[in-house]
């Protein structure tokens, strides 16, 4: 899966995901997103491998301007050598050359910023993906992390309220004064046979 991938379905798990009544939170599954998680740094490298790819075309793509800007030179000195042998000639093998070379550079400079803009457009991309990433994990993660923080507190304070509220009780029981108790003895009638 891709990240794009992995992300649409962290959002399908948030839109699907039960509510807690009046609060505007919801439940999910916190192992399901953990592995989501794992899935999204495991394709990482893949989104860094096409950046790779990126690079190594724009040197291919570089290297096949300067084959062909060397070619063309190469054409333009050829006909320039057979035009020599006049004045006219010559001066038309100059043009000739002039326009082979401007043609040249103006084709190496086009390469060049088709490559600069596909390598523009997939970092940003890259770098896009990666902001959606952070912000979904500050968003989702960092939301869930502080409800259970929260959770845990609220917790600790009902439990330490509740242990002030037993040893009350105990110390209240320990200093309660044990009073003797008065059993009556039933006295018989007093008649005797």
């Amino acid at each position: 899966m891709t990240v794009l991938e992995f992300l649409e379905e962290i959002e399908d798990i948030v839109k699907n995901a039960p509510g807690l009544p009046l609060t505007g939170k919801i439940m999910v599954d916190a192992d399901e997103l953990l592995e989501i998680t794992k899935g999204i740094r495991l394709s990482l490298p893949d989104d860094v491998q096409q950046a790779k790819w990126v690079r190594d075309e724009k040197d291919r793509i570089l290297a096949d301007a300067k084959t062909e800007y060397e070619k063309i030179i190469i054409e333009a000195k050829k006909q320039a050598d057979l035009m020599v042998e006049k004045d006219v000639i010559t001066q038309r093998a100059v043009e000739v050359a002039g326009n082979i070379y401007t043609r040249a550079d103006v084709y190496a400079r086009d390469m060049k910023l088709r490559t600069y803009n596909y390598m523009d457009e997939t970092l940003f991309n890259f770098q896009k993906k990666m902001g959606e990433l952070s912000e979904l994990n500050e968003k989702y993660f960092g939301e869930m992390y502080q409800n259970m923080e929260n959770h845990f507190n609220e917790l600790s304070d009902r439990i330490a309220s509740d242990m002030r509220e037993i040893r009350e009780m105990a110390r209240e029981t320990d200093e309660e004064e044990i009073k003797p108790h008065h059993i009556p003895i039933p006295v018989g009638d007093g008649a005797e046979e």
